[in-house]
């Protein structure tokens, strides 16, 4: 056989043996390929252990950062909360520790005080105005106690405390200094009014 020949035999085998390739490629998908997948999903259906893996499998990010903002929502309704809790848990205590001691217009003045206590700084602590006015058995001893124990309340430092009392019992506090209060707060004695950890 001449040189052409041999390319002439060559290619036609080429050409023979491609469209047997593709034949059997077709036969496969056509065939083979259905009952691979029939074979594939009745096993599938078979093992729930496959389910619970898809179902445990962690969120998309995207599903992450939308539910992010619900948390911080949730977060921030939850301390809300707390801090009404605290507000209403240190008004009753005022009430309950003064009531004797205070007359009724007094004392609603130093629960809007005490409201705006909660949340106040010590420069802010400052400015109060209107100071109250309680009986003369109420003694600096007893201010300074009660000072502390609705200070912890709210974790105010003893400076803001302090501050705090010195403005709104002006009166019973007029010869004490600022700086003698956050020292004295939980000070022993005789007194009415006893630190107390928990109201």
């Amino acid at each position: 056989m001449d040189e052409f020949s041999g390319l002439v035999a060559f290619g036609v085998t080429c050409l023979l043996l491609g469209g047997a390739y593709l034949s059997f490629q077709s036969i496969l998908s056509e065939l083979l390929l259905p009952i691979v997948e029939r074979i594939f999903r009745k096993e599938q259906q078979e093992c729930p252990a496959s389910t619970v893996e898809i179902a445990s499998m962690p969120e998309p990010i995207d599903v992450a950062i939308h539910n992010y903002a619900d948390y911080k929502i949730s977060a921030q309704q939850k301390i809300q909360h707390e801090q009404a809790e605290t507000l209403e848990r240190v008004l009753t205590y005022t009430g309950e520790q003064l009531a004797l001691y205070i007359k009724e217009r007094q004392l609603s003045q130093l629960y809007e005080h005490i409201r705006f206590f909660q949340f106040a700084t010590e420069e802010e602590c400052k400015e109060i105005q209107n100071p109250v006015r309680v009986d003369s058995q109420i003694k600096p001893i007893d201010v300074m106690h009660f000072g502390w124990n609705i200070g912890n309340q709210f974790k105010k430092s003893g400076i803001e405390t302090a501050t705090f009392i010195k403005n709104v019992f002006a009166e019973t506090l007029r010869e004490n200094t600022i700086s003698t209060l956050k020292h004295k707060l939980r000070v022993e004695g005789t007194c009415i009014i006893k630190i107390q950890g928990d109201l």
